[in-house]
């Protein structure tokens, strides 16, 4: 089956690729909520360089993954969230290198 029959089809049944869905749109969550604290709470060494490529990898993997599962979703407030969690990430990601 191709991707676009895959995806706007409406089968309410579980797969694995939905799962892994649903787990990376709760990280982006999680994400957005982390980077929040990390701003308010502030830690910051040249070391972390390195860290914040490998988390900017990470993040936009989530972002990717979360932004499939959400594209199946007919009910506003999930694209509502995502949004809210991608602008969260951007902003306090790059707020946090700065700071």
């Amino acid at each position: 089956m191709d991707n676009q029959k895959r995806f706007n089809s409406h089968n309410d049944g579980w797969s694995w690729e939905k799962i892994f869905e649903l787990f990376a749109y709760i990280g982006c969550g999680c994400i957005a909520v982390a980077l929040l604290l990390s701003v308010i709470f502030g830690s910051k060494t040249l070391a972390d360089a390195f860290r914040y490529v490998g988390e900017a990898i990470a993040y936009i993997v989530c972002i990717v993954v979360a932004g499939l599962w959400v594209k199946r979703k007919t009910h506003l407030a999930w694209l509502i969230l995502y949004i809210i969690f991608t602008v969260s990430i951007i902003v306090l990601y790059i707020v946090n290198i700065i700071l």
